[in-house]
């Protein structure tokens, strides 16, 4: 239990944070150069104080209401970063990429550092919220806290999971951008319309980086396809696997709402002289990536899961799950 009271004090403390973080940002004006929607400011910092409000009081009386409280809470606080985090993440990758570098390129890379600082921070207490969250569920349930299970049975055989399958879909669907990305490095003209790209070179913040951030993808898809267990490995991968969902399903939801009125001529995408066919084949691509690789993440880290060592033991031929 002392590990639960642990668990809800950081979330709670992560949340009041948030709201801080949150307020600060929005009284000094601070800017965020990334135009996503997401709720104001005040908003998200309400939404963090009424999480860590829920979390922090009742240390003893569990029930249905607060969570529900406490997720409502965070998907305010939460919607202050969510669509945010995909750009603010890039940015802050590909200007460490450049800093290797000294590579130039067609567009401004330096990140928002306060921005950068408030959509981390909101992910990090998200996390802790959605841990503590699962941790209340299973006790009011009387499950087991490190596997869920709420009795003894007797596994049945497990089903063999699509691992390959979702790895293969996942890949195939990074291939359009990672593609687009390295000819446009190399001088192609297919999918531009301008000559905004004209200078770029695989050294270029943005190009070289995201082809290698995608290879990194195909490479982690390939592990988790294959169902590599070891425990070091299982976290590495499933890690990176989320990670890269998250970066890609808000950008392509998004995207992929702008990309469709553009490509039939209803509407102009942005200003960065990409035809709006290769536009929309890059997001719609990062929708498809991005399911993929978040199914594929949460079923092999299901898949790989070792057997709970707090209640398990072996009986006759098979493991038994005991309470």
């Amino acid at each position: 239990m002392r590990v639960l009271g642990n668990l809800q004090s950081a979330c709670g403390a992560g949340c009041l944070v948030v709201a801080v973080a949150f307020g600060m940002f929005w009284l000094t004006g601070a800017p965020d150069p990334v135009r996503m929607p997401t709720v104001p400011a005040p908003l998200a910092a309400a939404g963090a104080t009424a999480a860590a409000a829920v979390v922090l009081t009742s240390r003893e009386r569990r029930s249905g209401f607060r969570s529900v409280m406490v997720t409502l809470s965070a998907i305010v606080m939460l919607s202050g970063s969510l669509l945010a985090l995909p750009h603010t993440i890039l940015m802050v990758l590909v200007r460490a990429g450049q800093a290797l570098t000294a590579g130039r390129g067609s567009f401004e890379v330096e990140p928002s550092w306060p921005a950068t600082a408030v959509h981390g921070l909101n992910l990090v207490a998200a996390v802790l919220t959605a841990l503590w969250l699962v941790t209340d569920r299973r006790l009011r349930g009387r499950r087991c806290l490190r596997c869920g299970r709420a009795q003894a049975t007797l596994p049945a055989a497990p089903a063999r999971p699509p691992l390959p399958v979702l790895a293969a879909v996942a890949t195939v669907a990074a291939l359009p951008y990672a593609l687009l990305k390295l000819g446009w490095s190399l001088g192609w003209r297919l999918g531009l319309t301008g000559t905004a790209f004209d200078e770029v070179t695989l050294t270029s913040p943005g190009f070289g980086d995201t082809v290698l951030l995608t290879v990194l993808s195909i490479v982690v898809s390939a592990a988790m396809g294959a169902g590599a267990g070891s425990r070091a490995l299982r976290w590495a991968l499933a890690t990176i696997g989320a990670c890269g969902a998250l970066m890609l399903l808000p950008a392509g939801l998004t995207a992929a709402a702008q990309a469709l009125p553009a490509l039939w001529g209803a509407a102009v995408i942005d200003d960065s002289e990409i035809a709006p066919w290769a536009f929309t084949l890059v997001y719609v691509s990062f929708l498809v990536w991005g399911t993929a690789l978040a199914w594929l993440t949460i079923t092999y880290w299901r898949a790989t899961r070792p057997m709970c060592p707090a209640h398990t033991v072996t009986g006759a031929n098979h493991p038994v799950a005991t309470t």
